[in-house]
């Protein structure tokens, strides 16, 4: 298997295509293989890089909670080691975080972002939905397997791939897999302004994408980040949840194409 060697750290990444690079970032508890699909088809004019976050998947391990900017650092290290100076960043649900901070520390280095189902740091979540991330927390201290299942799995946010044969299978098994560490735990207190303070120093192109199926909360979150972001496109797809580059994958694609290379005028 294919490891960037970090500091005496390891991690995971698979690489395809040529020209300029688009890094995939998972969301926690998962592993780059969540993100097969868009690396595949980003391939075709890019240099598809995806991998497995620190603490994540097959990557070493993080003991400790990793701060956001932490991460973002990490990243640009890692950048560094591919030999690639500038990035585009296409990310799945709290993996947004990583690289909403990568665009904040690092700017000259972020050519764009695209976030799908994202999270955002310092966003005003629900008592019930802060509730539940505690609880899920909780819940994979005590028993990581246990919590995927019960927890996880049964989530509301699977409920659209549970619609397509053998799609929530595909996706449980990448679950089945999780490692607990890193950004899958709480993040540090940092000092200054949150990420959601933040947004509008971001001149980096956008896109964030969502299922019209996906959770109240989190069209919420997405819809202050398209606010916040100067320029920032939502795009909203029908029929589709947490999922969405899985669930309707042709449709994604295609906007993802028109995204990374808009027509000529």
């Amino acid at each position: 298997m294919p490891y960037a060697s970090l500091g005496g750290r390891r991690f995971y990444y698979e690489i395809g295509g040529e020209g300029e690079t688009v890094l995939l970032l998972h969301g926690s508890l998962a592993n780059a293989d969540l993100l097969e699909a868009p690396a595949t088809a980003v391939s075709s004019g890019f240099r598809a890089l995806r991998l497995d976050r620190r603490g994540q998947g097959r990557s070493s391990d993080a003991p400790e909670p990793l701060s956001l900017a932490d991460e973002a650092k990490e990243l640009a290290s890692l950048l560094d080691w591919f030999s690639t100076e500038k990035v585009h960043l296409l990310t799945h649900d709290d993996g947004a975080e990583v690289a909403i901070q990568f665009a904040l520390d690092f700017p000259s280095r972020t050519l764009s972002l695209v976030l799908l189902a994202p999270t955002l740091e310092g966003f005003p979540w629900s008592a019930n939905a802060a509730a539940r991330r505690r609880d899920l927390l909780a819940a994979c201290e005590r028993n990581l397997k246990h919590a995927i299942e019960e927890v996880v799995l049964t989530s509301p946010a699977f409920a659209v791939a549970k619609e397509t044969e053998g799609l929530f299978d595909r996706i449980a098994a990448v679950y089945r897999r999780a490692r607990f560490g890193g950004g899958a735990r709480e993040r540090p207190v940092h000092a200054g302004p949150a990420q959601a303070a933040r947004l509008g120093e971001i001149r980096a192109r956008t896109a964030v994408l969502v299922g019209d199926r996906e959770e109240p909360e989190r069209l919420r979150c997405a819809a202050a980040i398209v606010q916040g972001i100067p320029g920032a496109e939502g795009m909203t797809f029908a029929g589709t949840s947490r999922f969405l580059h899985m669930e309707d994958s042709r449709h994604i694609m295609r906007r993802l194409t028109d995204f990374y290379i808009p027509p000529e005028e």
